[in-house]
């Protein structure tokens, strides 16, 4: 008997920083400090979508709960070097994008936010080409994929989700 008591009242963890598990979220875009419009719109859907397969995005209403997802930085980072054929200028081999975005719980008209998921870092490797039409190209698929992986982490560390950080440059 003592131990169905004790099954059903488990273990008693829940996540400190965790919304309300009733609770349902709409996405905001809040400050966007990057030239970047495309990382914005990308950091917000990976946030929807993440919201989205846990149950937890709401249609919306503006007193609803909502996440605003702030777009902090985009860093580039060159990977190697190599130097083509007729030429004796080094390029890059390859670089790397990284997005950092920021998540706030708000409810309701609280001037101040509920929650804070800090700084969130997501960063996509691409290699280089030697023609620059199809490195913008290449670069835009990488924006877009940091970004959405970013909004994505974002949502679940405001949904109290542990999420590991992504260190690399």
């Amino acid at each position: 008997m003592g131990l169905c008591v004790l099954l059903a009242a488990g273990c008693g963890y829940h996540s400190v920083y965790a919304v309300n598990e009733a609770e349902r979220l709409t996405v905001q875009v809040g400050q966007v400090l990057v030239p970047e419009a495309l990382a914005a719109q990308a950091a917000a859907s990976g946030a929807r979508s993440e919201l989205a397969a846990s149950g937890r995005l709401a249609s919306g209403g503006t007193s609803a709960p909502r996440l605003v997802i702030d777009v902090l930085r985009v860093d580039e980072a060159s990977r190697g070097i190599h130097v083509q054929e007729g030429t004796a200028q080094p390029v890059a081999g390859g670089m790397s994008v990284a997005v950092t975005v920021r998540g706030r719980v708000f409810q309701g008209d609280a001037p101040e936010p509920s929650t804070d998921t800090g700084d969130v870092r997501r960063s996509v490797q691409l290699s280089g080409d030697a023609d620059p039409r199809a490195d913008g190209a290449a670069y835009d698929v990488a924006l877009r994929s940091a970004a959405e992986r970013a909004g994505r982490a974002a949502a679940r560390a405001a949904l109290g989700i542990p999420e590991p950080s992504d260190e690399t440059p």
